[in-house]
């Protein structure tokens, strides 16, 4: 069975996707909730995503918030001088084992009623291993995408405890606080290819 090269053309299992996908929002009492998806970069142009989330006031009526998600994928290399520089992934952007990306969701409320509290949940693809680099500090990690706990997470190994590697976590999550009129709340995490 021939095995196929990822690396040579790392859109080519994901033509039709987005880079992240918004699986969910909702505001529940003044608080936000956002999941997202993340696959090796697709060459999209254009990732904003208007999020509908429903808000409850204090009168249990239901109103409409709105947030819009831009997430964008850079390949970190370094210039001549030793600079680091953050290149867009395009279509054309050729990955190879190695590479290290950086990963950064845009998070806009487009509503003119404040966001009290926003969670955002971004799920490690399996195609790259975390090597951290999370903004803002003090996130929240899994290491099956459904059970979080504050970074770094811990876990007995041998009868020792011991600090989980980042090459096993799944998803990371960051609690947002304060979001008004279009405001944007940005996260971030750096990862390398396999």
């Amino acid at each position: 069975m021939k095995k196929s090269n990822q690396f040579a053309n790392p859109f080519a299992a994901w033509t039709g996707h987005r880079l992240f996908h918004v699986v969910a929002g909702t505001l529940v009492g003044a608080m936000a909730v956002t999941q997202a998806s993340a696959m090796l970069p697709t060459p999209e142009p254009a990732l904003g995503n208007p999020l509908t989330v429903q808000a409850a006031d204090n009168n249990t009526r239901s109103t409409n918030q709105a947030i819009n998600s831009r997430i964008t994928a850079s390949l970190v290399s370094v210039d001549a001088n030793g600079k680091e520089l953050l290149v867009p992934v395009t279509g054309s952007t050729r990955l190879q084992s190695g590479n290290v990306l950086e990963y950064q969701g845009l998070f806009t409320n487009t509503n003119p009623d404040r966001v009290r509290k926003m969670t955002v949940t971004m799920t490690i693809p399996e195609q790259v291993e975390m090597l951290g680099g999370m903004a803002p500090d003090f996130p929240f990690g899994s290491a099956d995408g459904n059970t979080f706990a504050r970074m770094p997470l811990r876990a007995n190994i041998d009868g020792k405890l011991q600090e989980v590697p980042l090459t096993f976590y799944k998803a990371v999550r960051w609690n947002l606080d304060g979001l008004g009129l279009n405001e944007t709340a940005t996260v971030k995490y750096r990862a390398r290819v396999k």
